[in-house]
């Protein structure tokens, strides 16, 4: 029913926007009875907001009418129909819908994020649904849900569990870089230091291609990143590594940018090698340096200034605010912390990169001298540590002075 409400609107409703747009369509709409459905409706339907249970017919038959049927149970009735006539090619097993030719890409990226919001454990270190398992085996599966939908708040639970079974059965060195990379996050953030050692020497050992994606070496990046701060007594990295890591900025693939606009998935956001240095470089708060490796990126991708709603950009946007204030340069980001992120959607990014926005508002709170912001953001970002059983980001909000 999503989709083909999606398809009459014209485009996928990601945003809240959207939502607000097809309710004024439905109002004009002829035949769609007396009773309207509001835009906080319209959001629950279309995942932008959480909800448990069902649905009310009402809304059900609405938007039914709305995408050319009688009633929702006409609906049903035409799609089962469908399905019958088309038994030999259609899929029986939601993997195979996954690899549907006619579904374009985009669509399956947004049906993999669906899956992805359904599939997870109600708490984070629950583990993971069987589905989740077998779409980490499934070809479709793993491109448009493991490798799409980067659910990182999990790594210590189900997508940790994911990854692993991802890894057993896709072995390119793509999908190894990707998958042992993110790996090492998890076990770096859990200080877990004989498990992440031990990752990274695996990491290293593995074909890095020429034409590597930028996500997976940028997770290659950050290992490396983290990994020789903590040899240097958590101080400044080598200048030899920062020195080939800008080199291996010039060798980076471009991601081919997508047909129409679709969520800033794994696949499509144009500076990731870039992001992931600037996180590592961020939170071992390599200040000097940082500064420098953000006015590379946006000489590098100028399309940056203009890219808007996107997670990765909004937080690079908040890190060059630190990186500013904290080596003594005039800034354009002498605001309110929360005014530096306008994100409306990506909650299952948020929840992971909300400690990250929450460090960032840490970092501007502590140069203003805002004594109780500061104990406000710290007790945050010890909460989220706690509960995702990743202390690392709390000894850096810690060292936050």
């Amino acid at each position: 029913m999503r989709a083909a409400v999606a398809n009459r609107f014209g485009q996928p409703l990601r945003y809240p926007s959207h939502c607000d747009a097809l309710e004024a369509e439905l109002q004009k709409a002829s035949g769609l009875g007396a009773r309207r459905l509001s835009p906080s409706t319209l959001r629950r339907f279309f995942g932008l907001v959480d909800k448990e249970g069902g649905f009310h017919l009402h809304t059900l038959d609405t938007l039914a009418r709305y995408a050319g049927h009688a009633t929702f149970a006409d609906f049903g009735k035409s799609v089962a129909g469908h399905a019958t006539a088309e038994t030999t090619a259609s899929p029986t097993d939601i993997p195979e819908l996954l690899a549907m030719e006619r579904l374009a890409a985009p669509e399956r990226l947004l049906l993999g994020y669906f899956l992805g919001r359904v599939t997870r454990p109600a708490q984070p270190g629950g583990a993971a649904a069987p589905l989740a398992l077998r779409l980490a085996a499934h070809p479709a599966g793993q491109e448009f849900f493991v490798e799409s939908f980067v659910d990182l708040a999990h790594l210590n639970g189900a997508f940790g569990e994911v990854l692993a079974e991802y890894l057993r059965h896709k072995h390119t060195p793509e999908a190894q870089v990707f998958g042992h990379g993110t790996l090492f996050l998890k076990e770096f953030l859990a200080n877990d230091e004989a498990a992440w050692r031990s990752r990274l020497q695996h990491l290293r050992a593995l074909p890095i291609p020429a034409d590597l994606h930028a996500f997976p070496r940028g997770r290659l990046a950050f290992a490396e990143i983290v990994a020789a701060w903590h040899d240097a007594d958590f101080a400044q990295v080598p200048a030899e590594l920062l020195s080939r890591l800008l080199a291996d900025a010039a060798r980076v693939p471009r991601p081919v940018a997508p047909p129409s606009p679709i969520p800033a998935f794994y696949n499509f956001f144009p500076a990731g090698y870039h992001f992931f240095v600037a996180e590592g470089l961020f939170l071992t708060g390599q200040f000097e340096t940082l500064h420098g490796w953000l006015d590379f990126t946006q000489a590098e991708f100028p399309e940056l200034a203009t890219l808007e709603a996107n997670v990765y950009n909004e937080l690079l946007r908040g890190f060059a605010a630190v990186a500013q204030l904290r080596t003594g340069r005039p800034s354009d980001h002498a605001l309110p912390a929360h005014s530096l992120f306008q994100l409306e959607s990506h909650s299952w990014l948020l929840d992971y990169y909300q400690v990250h926005i929450a460090l960032v508002e840490l970092h501007l709170a502590a140069l203003a001298g805002e004594a109780a912001q500061v104990i406000r953001l710290r007790t945050e970002v010890a909460s989220f540590s706690e509960t995702h059983h990743f202390p690392f980001f709390s000894q850096v909000a810690q060292g936050i002075a």
